[in-house]
């Protein structure tokens, strides 16, 4: 198992959680998409856990390519963060299930198994998270574009470059660290494909994704 995580507290945990489950596995890490990368190069995972907001890369939109290079290899997304439009992503991108960072040791364990059996590992969600389609329970969120969508704080961040503000200066503004803003600019330049932030948010008005 591959374990992709830059939180280096939680990554012991998780490590030492899943070595107790599983004590004849080998429980690899990574803290950036650039490690993780290269682990898999090196050697083949069975398993790999991974954390949306990396340092080099937004975990979401590198995970296709990923998908498509080591498709045999199952991706179990853990991310603090619980949102339904992440949740879509995840999904679109290839992912084997979505695990909040808050759950349960028995859920995690519970998920892993499932996916090293080639299942699919959903079910810990929020019950709210898993009535597709997302742009019928939540309006606020259908978009120009089927299967695409902003999470609030991507849509904010946008809002923000659009006014001309920097990675740092919307990170001072929204409370957030720098990675974290510059995670999510990574995703929807990546998704949008534009050659830059400032043309992301022009695409994103143009294909309904902002509102001015």
């Amino acid at each position: 198992m591959l374990l992709v995580d830059d939180h280096a507290l939680y990554l012991t945990g998780l490590r030492l959680m899943l070595a107790q489950a599983w004590p004849d596995a080998e429980v690899r890490v990574a803290s950036t998409w650039g490690e993780a990368q290269a682990e898999l190069v090196n050697q083949p995972a069975d398993l790999v856990l991974l954390d949306i907001h990396l340092p080099d890369a937004h975990g979401l939109a590198m995970l296709p390519r990923w998908r498509a290079r080591w498709p045999e290899v199952p991706v179990l997304v853990m991310s603090a963060d619980v949102d339904g439009v992440l949740v879509q992503q995840a999904r679109e991108a290839g992912a084997a299930g979505y695990l909040p960072k808050s759950a349960q040791p028995d859920d995690v364990v519970a998920a892993v198994r499932t996916c090293l059996e080639g299942g699919q590992a959903w079910a810990h969600l929020p019950y709210g998270l898993l009535q597709p389609p997302l742009a019928e329970a939540r309006p606020e969120l259908a978009v120009a574009e089927p299967g695409r969508s902003l999470s609030p704080l991507q849509a904010e961040i946008l809002k923000l470059v659009g006014r001309g503000q920097s990675p740092k200066a919307i990170a001072r503004a929204l409370g957030l660290p720098e990675g974290d803003v510059r995670a999510e600019l990574s995703w929807v330049t990546e998704s949008l494909n534009a050659s830059s932030r400032e043309q992301a948010f022009e695409l994103a008005l143009q294909r309904g994704w902002l509102t001015p």
